[in-house]
């Protein structure tokens, strides 16, 4: 049941983004593009989004002129996790379709999100909804695969282009979209408590995505950072 709900909520991401004015998101985004595709770059990495179908993959080669190098979903599979996962979609999607276009006295201004470049909690962000959230988001099982190996995870973030930030025993800045960054925090096992994972968000991310979203964004971060650590 969880897959299918996925799914349809990337069929309707889906629907809206092929609604959207992609000339203009493209203006705005300032967006690589060509005839067929879109090239935006995120989580330092190029993804190729189809113009007539909005299917996203994905390449871990950072070049735009070869289409053999991105590699697709397997549609098989309801969370993709041999290419792009829902995930992805949800949140590049409601990343790109946002933005205007607003006509001034010297012509057309470009309005889009901009970070902050300060941090907030899900609390911060979701006010008495994210409260309730930020007490349970401590993300132990998820840590568990870290443990013991603090070396090696911030290798897998630097690999990202994460730039080492905060006091937690590895903490990274890690790039999503243009100047957008989520920053992803482990505490190591000690004899008192497990592995934790806690993240924080650019104080701006709402310009950017739905409160919802963030959720998603989570999820995108870990499973790049596991697919970087399980390589070294």
């Amino acid at each position: 049941m969880a897959g299918q709900n996925y799914l349809k909520m990337e069929e309707q991401a889906r629907a809206l983004f092929l609604k959207a004015d992609q000339p203009k998101m493209i203006r705005i985004w300032e967006l690589d593009a060509d005839e067929n595709f879109l090239y935006p770059v995120y989580f330092s990495a190029p993804v190729r989004i189809d113009r007539r179908t909005a299917v996203l993959t994905l390449s871990e080669i950072c070049s735009a002129e070869d289409g053999s190098k991105f590699q697709s979903a397997d549609d098989s599979d309801p969370y993709h996790k041999t290419g792009p996962t829902v995930n992805d979609s949800l949140v590049l999607f409601d990343i790109l379709t946002r933005g205007e276009l607003k006509e001034g006295p010297n012509g057309i201004n470009i309005v889009r999100p901009a970070a902050a470049g300060s941090w907030a909690s899900v609390s911060d962000l979701g006010g008495v909804i994210g409260a309730g959230h930020d007490r349970t988001l401590r993300n132990e099982p998820q840590a568990a695969r870290f443990a013991g190996q603090c070396d090696r995870l911030a290798r897998a973030c630097e690999a990202l282009g994460g730039v080492r930030e905060s006091k937690a025993d590895v903490g990274y800045a890690i790039p999503v979209f243009r100047d957008l960054r989520i920053l992803f925090q482990f505490w190591d096992a000690d004899d008192e408590f497990p592995a934790s994972i806690k993240y924080l968000f650019d104080r701006n991310a709402l310009s950017f995505m739905h409160y919802e979203t963030l959720w998603y964004l989570m999820n995108c971060c870990y499973r790049r950072i596991v697919q970087e650590f399980d390589k070294l």
